[in-house]
């Protein structure tokens, strides 16, 4: 036993020194010392050199350059480029996260060599995208963060724009949109949320904008509204000319009905809108048709966005072919009055007098009203329908307007 003892520790005092050199020798600190001075004790030679002749030299037009130098410059050049490569390793290597995702900087170079699943930092280091990546762009799945750390995009990219199906989300990560995009933008169908989460909208888009089929929603996710939209808005004129039954299969919310003398008004506030329905006395069908339609909002909107003044209107529906007083209506009373209460200010000039005989919840006899109440309106034509802005005399802004085919004919065409 004596004799192994001995045999084993004889052994150990030999693989010892050994072993501490490779140790030595293997440890970061000691190779990185070792680096400089070489890399030191190379250039201090190469650069203390002197060139002898002229094949010491490589000529580049008129200069001579060192041959020794563009060497060390060469040798410099490529130290350097193993540092950078070196302080990217985490986004060379997977390994760096526990589940293997490479990590890089928003302007990190090699982004654009890569191709995969990556997680991308913001410039203030927070995580702004994880998904895939090519060509130097966001292309594939991904998920897109803002600095907060909600998600604010979550599905197709295509050259680092929204492309295809996805969904878009308030900046406090509540659901904004959910459907098809293109080039960033809502367009084909999709559905629209409010800030509380509610559903507001869902049908066709177009440029961001409702454009096209779609059902409105109130804040209880119940549909008030099945019809047209365009430029964001309720396709208001497409009302004109429907029967009462097909109004009423389109409008689901609240409604009132005032009658007088063969005119009847339908109040539907949850969209804005009076409709003014008369019967043909020389057709067979005893249904009433819409003739005109009034928008309770003081903005009216186009291609390029609300406008609100006479000025915009006129570059947008050309110049006014009417513009002048004019005794009001009973929708035009009745339009000013609801506003008035709802906006507890003045429309117009104020309330107009008007007798109401409420016979059913929903339906309402109107027997007088203020007929010498006045208005000023400014009247538009265009592509064969006729705007009619209803304002006070002397101001740029409108308070509402209506609209209405030049003939019923032309609609029913």
């Amino acid at each position: 036993m004596n004799i192994f003892r001995i045999l084993l520790q004889s052994m150990k005092a030999r693989i010892t020194p050994i072993l501490t050199k490779i140790k030595l020798y293997t440890k970061p600190s000691f190779i990185l010392t070792r680096l400089t001075e070489l890399i030191k004790t190379f250039f201090t030679k190469t650069l203390n050199v002197k060139p002898r002749d002229k094949d010491d030299y490589y000529t580049i037009g008129r200069w001579m350059v060192s041959k020794k130098l563009a060497f060390a410059v060469v040798i410099i050049v490529g130290v350097l480029s193993f540092m950078y490569v070196y302080s990217s390793w985490s986004g060379l290597f997977p390994g760096s996260k526990n589940d293997g995702i490479k990590t890089y900087d928003y302007n990190d170079i090699l982004l654009k060599f890569t191709k995969g699943t990556v997680r991308i930092k913001g410039k203030s280091g927070y995580l702004a995208y994880e998904g895939d990546v090519s060509s130097g762009a966001c292309n594939g799945q991904g998920t897109l963060m803002n600095p907060a750390g909600f998600v604010v995009y979550q599905g197709c990219f295509t050259n680092s724009m929204y492309e295809g199906q996805g969904n878009q989300y308030y900046q406090d990560g509540v659901l904004w949109y959910q459907g098809t995009f293109h080039e960033n933008l809502h367009s084909g169908t999709g559905k629209l949320f409010r800030t509380n989460g509610s559903l507001e909208y869902e049908g066709e888009f177009a440029l961001d904008m409702k454009e096209g089929h779609g059902i409105l929603y109130d804040m209880g996710h119940n549909a008030i509204f099945n019809g047209q939209f365009t430029l964001d808005d309720i396709k208001y004129s497409d009302l004109i000319g429907k029967k009462a039954s097909e109004l009423a299969a389109a409008y689901n919310g609240k409604r009132t009905i005032y009658q007088a003398d063969g005119e009847r008004v339908r109040f539907m506030p949850d969209i804005s809108a009076m409709t003014v329905e008369y019967l043909d006395e020389e057709s067979i069908n005893t249904e009433a048709s819409v003739e005109q339609v009034y928008v309770m909002k003081n903005t009216f909107n186009t291609a390029e966005g609300q406008v609100k003044t006479f000025s915009a209107l006129s570059a947008y529906l050309g110049e006014p072919i009417y513009v002048g007083v004019s005794y009001a209506t009973l929708p035009e009373i009745l339009t000013v009055n609801k506003m008035s209460a709802a906006t507890e200010g003045i429309v117009i000039n104020g309330p107009a007098d008007i007798t109401m005989n409420s016979i059913f919840t929903e339906y309402t006899e109107v027997s007088d009203y203020e007929e010498e109440y006045e208005v000023y309106l400014h009247t538009y034509h265009k592509d064969g329908l006729l705007y009619t802005f209803v304002t006070d005399q002397g101001l740029d802004t409108f308070s509402f307007y209506f609209i209405k085919a030049e003939s019923l004919a032309d609609i029913e065409k």
